[in-house]
């Protein structure tokens, strides 16, 4: 057999530079945790630039009206809207996408809020703020909302992981799970980890996909050198397997949940979700968690309206389930979509919406203070809501939106305001009161 040389290993050195971070994300506290104590934030991010004012709309005859002048070709029908039962600040009703039942039952049931034409400010517009760089960017929007504004630029880390800096720092362990690329859980001092959709560590899956690297790899950490040097090198290197494994059998211990179904993307990933925090609670080592998942396919320039019917049947049923899945831990995990960017106020000539601002977001869980918060835009041609271009002006900042929610995974005023220092003081409140 080829022994695992010093040039083989240096080949599969990218593998290692995670041994002093991984750990960080991913390791078992010595610390215990009762189910109660635990919470977890869980970013759905639908990537593209969702219109979800093709998602969310209003249901009185003034403002639906106005909504459907502007989109001829791909509004919804008004017999059509799923009502959430919920009102805007302006007692406006709102109604969902009739592909929405599960979210509908969600509003229904106290457990969903809607955040109303929200979208990337560092100040109220018109205020005299810069407007975020990149606007109607797709890469830049993605980075704007994942990360914080900090004087003139959007920060190099995303706003999860620093949460999870902030409450490192308080004695809290930390864990931080990704399903696919991002930024927002790049913290200063930590660092997530990449599972597949059965919840197993994807970079060390890599390590060990077919066994004979990792057989190798074990037969060299055990092997008794003299030097101390090379003992010391091979201990710290052995102890990068450490809490990967305790971490697998801890996983592997914990069957998906048959509740939530796994014949998509984004319902596969939402059940490797449940299995983690299932395996997290039961050995009661873990505080706080954060997670993010990913559904792609929202840039729908053309043929939006048989777009959009696939995408909210699939994100309708993937965060009904694996909200009605959680039963008791409800209270304890709230879920949350962010995307791009809004779409343009009018259809365009293929049937579909070009890049726009701002957007309509969800929160969902059992310690939402259920309601839609924010105002429903006019869609008229010129009004204030209108850029002069077709793109809606948020009035709601997304950094609120991820302070309210920090706020709830117990971050301090203080900590609030050094996580979003431009908009803390731009704003009059951070908290828009849809977290209880």
């Amino acid at each position: 057999m080829m022994k695992l040389s010093r040039r083989r290993f240096l080949q599969h050195s990218a593998l290692m530079t995670g041994a002093t971070t991984l750990p960080m994300a991913f390791s078992l506290s010595s610390k215990a945790y009762a189910a109660a104590d635990y919470k977890a934030l869980v970013c759905v991010f639908l990537r593209g630039g969702n219109d979800s004012f093709n998602m969310m709309m209003a249901g009185d005859e003034d403002l639906y009206g106005k909504y459907a002048a502007r989109r001829p070709n791909i509004a919804i029908g008004k017999a059509n809207l799923l009502m959430t039962g919920k009102t805007d600040i302006n007692g406006v009703p709102i109604g969902l996408h009739p592909n929405m039942p599960g979210i509908q039952s969600l509003f229904q049931d106290g457990l969903a809020a809607g955040l109303i034409n929200i979208g990337t400010l560092v100040g109220p517009a018109g205020s005299g703020a810069p407007y975020p760089t990149g606007l109607f960017n797709h890469a830049k929007q993605q980075y704007a909302w994942e990360s914080t504004w900090h004087t003139s630029a959007y920060a190099a880390y995303g706003w999860g992981g620093l949460l999870m800096d902030l409450l490192a720092q308080g004695g809290a362990i930390p864990e931080l799970v990704s399903l696919g690329g991002n930024s927002w859980l790049s913290g200063m001092n930590v660092s997530d980890i990449r599972t597949n959709t059965q919840g197993s560590v994807s970079a060390v899956n890599a390590f060990s996909a077919s066994g004979t690297l990792e057989r190798e790899y074990n037969e060299m950490v055990e092997e008794v050198y003299m030097s101390p040097f090379h003992q010391q090198y091979l201990k710290q290197h052995g102890d990068f397997l450490a809490p990967y494994n305790n971490f697998r059998s801890l996983i592997d211990s914990t069957e998906l949940d048959p509740a939530i179904s796994r014949n998509t993307s984004l319902g596969s990933q939402l059940s490797a979700v449940k299995r983690i925090i299932d395996a997290s609670v039961a050995s009661g080592s873990v505080g706080r968690q954060v997670f993010i998942v990913n559904q792609g396919g929202y840039d729908t320039h053309s043929n939006q309206v048989p777009r959009h019917q696939s995408l909210y049947s699939q994100l309708d049923t993937a965060l009904t389930e694996f909200t009605r899945a959680l039963g008791a831990l409800q209270p304890n995990v709230t879920s949350f979509t962010m995307s791009d960017f809004g779409r343009t106020m009018h259809n365009n000539a293929n049937d579909g919406t070009d890049h726009g601002w701002g957007s309509n977001q969800l929160v969902i869980g059992g310690s939402v203070s259920s309601g839609c918060y924010g105002a429903y835009p006019d869609f008229s041609v010129g009004s204030p809501d209108d850029n002069g271009k077709g793109r809606l002006i948020p009035t709601l900042a997304h950094e609120q939106m991820a302070a309210t929610l920090a706020s709830w995974f117990g971050i301090s005023d203080g900590g609030i305001q050094t996580i979003f220092p431009t908009t803390s003081t731009n704003f009059g409140t951070m908290d828009l009161g849809f977290m209880v």
